[in-house]
């Protein structure tokens, strides 16, 4: 959502009722339901009247842009007023991701709620469904916010800190996949998708034998792999597979077998699975019968191109990096 405000959303805020109109957003972000809220953002031209605050159907709630900047403006007062604030800066992040002053206060206020004696997993899993709402949402700036996503990671660190269990194949599944596709290229989501590699990693090397290791672990590369091959000329899926593959090459075998069947049957000679596919072929860890399938469908695909076409000159860099850098 722009930031910018047009002349009539100026006239317009100076009225209505902020106070009513603050609730009934900050009630709606305030839900709870099995599935993630879906938030969307209404032009003027979708408001269905005057009066109209927000639209919901189940966990689905459209909120008119008008009413969100002057909800916004009522919550901005009652923060620096140090009232209502937990749903105040719900409000505010709603508005605007990259609201840090938001963000912080809102870490704070949950770092001090966890004393003894306190449900410390539930007060963190209701931060977490209010973040991930606002992470899969059809709001373009939320789904790739570096503040969001640091808040979500910082959430995550909370977990750990308590020895409380981090679902990674969920997490996978239902925020980053779905973060991704809302906005291709997502490096913040993707990022955060290796710092959970990562984590599972580290509980099981602090466990010393985490037998739910493989499980998590073998359940966000199945996820990974089926983002990347569903969004084939997005690179993103495909270099957070290289990235996890270095880590456990032992997980390597039928993700190489599986992209190479579909590179053929599909005719994929585009960068990002040829940017994979030769980054596998040169590592170490390759099996050579890998190396081979990678090889004999680079061939295959090379024969079928056009000349001077981009997918030639992919294929051919291709074998020319392989050579240049194989281990």
């Amino acid at each position: 959502m722009s930031r910018a405000l047009d002349d009539d959303v100026k006239r317009a805020i100076k009225h209505g009722d902020h106070e009513q109109i603050f609730t009934r957003i900050a009630d709606a972000l305030s839900q709870r339901h099995a599935e993630l809220l879906e938030i969307e953002l209404l032009g003027r031209s979708h408001m269905a009247d005057a009066e109209t605050i927000l639209l919901q159907d189940g966990p689905a709630i459209a909120v008119p842009k008008l009413r969100l900047v002057q909800a916004f403006i009522f919550a901005r007062a009652l923060l620096y007023k140090g009232k209502d604030v937990s749903r105040a800066t719900a409000v505010m992040l709603l508005m605007d991701p990259e609201h840090l002053t938001a963000a912080n206060t809102r870490k704070r206020m949950l770092q001090d709620a966890i004393k003894p004696g306190t449900d410390v997993e539930a007060r963190i899993r209701d931060e977490l469904y209010f973040v991930d709402s606002l992470l899969t949402s059809r709001l373009h700036r939320h789904t790739k916010s570096p503040t969001l996503w640091g808040h979500r990671q910082w959430l995550m660190q909370r977990l750990q800190e308590h020895g409380l269990k981090i679902d990674a194949t969920s997490i996978m599944t239902a925020v980053i996949s779905v973060a991704a596709e809302r906005h291709p290229r997502n490096y913040y989501a993707w990022l955060h998708a290796r710092y959970l590699a990562n984590a599972v990693s580290e509980t099981a090397a602090e466990r010393d034998k985490d037998r739910d290791k493989d499980k998590d672990l073998a359940g966000m590369l199945e996820a990974a792999k089926n983002w990347a091959v569903r969004h084939h000329d997005d690179i993103s899926g495909w270099a957070f597979l290289m990235f996890f593959l270095d880590r456990h090459p032992e997980y390597a075998g039928p993700v190489v077998r599986e992209t190479t069947r579909l590179a053929a049957s599909f005719h994929w000679r585009n960068e990002s699975v040829w940017y994979f596919l030769r980054n596998i072929s040169a590592r170490a860890w390759c099996d050579r019968d890998w190396r081979e399938g990678v090889e004999a469908t680079r061939l295959a695909l090379l024969g079928g191109a056009e000349r001077g076409s981009d997918g030639e000159r992919i294929l051919e860099q291709a074998a020319s990096w392989i050579q240049a850098y194989s281990a």
